[in-house]
């Protein structure tokens, strides 16, 4: 994003359907390998106790990511709202977060992927309504490095320099914090 942004107006990002479709066929497909370990599929296989644990536990897993996609790409709603009242990402909780209640934005990198982690005042975290996966991953993302939660251009139609940028604009804009290097852990 090269030219500048127009903080006043509020940006809904939607999902892309051809990345979302993408997602869907991935997830569909290692659903059907971790099937592959439970089912008598290949005789011998799945006879190792071991194996058959690792082929339920791998479908329940990824068939419920399929199902969350699956969802994810019938919901019309945006999945990011930026906004002059703060960043909003349904996949984190239906409420805005205010730009003045961010204490500070980094970036963080894990197996390739991008995230912009939106540090946030304890007392604004605790009053968000959480999604379940939001509140599931809190914790496991804190220990790798990510403290905040996790907003990712997973997809969406833009990518993650220019969902960066528009986020920067508005916090410099509307008073958040600038952004701060953290570390990547590859």
């Amino acid at each position: 994003m090269n030219q500048p942004v127009d903080t006043s107006r509020t940006i809904e990002l939607l999902h892309s359907p051809l990345k979302m479709f993408g997602l869907l066929v991935l997830g569909v497909l290692m659903t059907s390998l971790a099937l592959v370990f439970v089912l008598p599929v290949f005789p011998g296989l799945g006879s190792d106790p071991v194996t058959h644990a690792v082929g339920i536990v791998g479908t329940l897993f990824f068939g419920l990511c399929t199902l969350m996609i699956l969802r994810q790409w019938f919901t019309l709603e945006a999945v990011i709202t930026i906004s002059p009242a703060g960043l909003r990402d349904v996949r984190i909780a239906q409420e805005f977060i205010p730009w003045p209640a961010m204490e500070r934005l980094s970036t963080w990198t894990l197996q390739g992927q991008t995230i912009l982690v939106v540090a946030v005042a304890p007392e604004v975290e605790s009053r968000l309504t959480l999604t379940r996966t939001a509140r599931w991953t809190r914790g496991a993302n804190r220990k790798l490095g990510a403290d905040g939660l996790c907003v990712t251009a997973q997809g969406l139609k833009l990518e993650f320099a220019g969902l960066a940028a528009l986020v920067h604009a508005y916090a410099a804009t509307y008073g958040a914090p600038a952004a701060s290097a953290a570390p990547s852990p590859d």
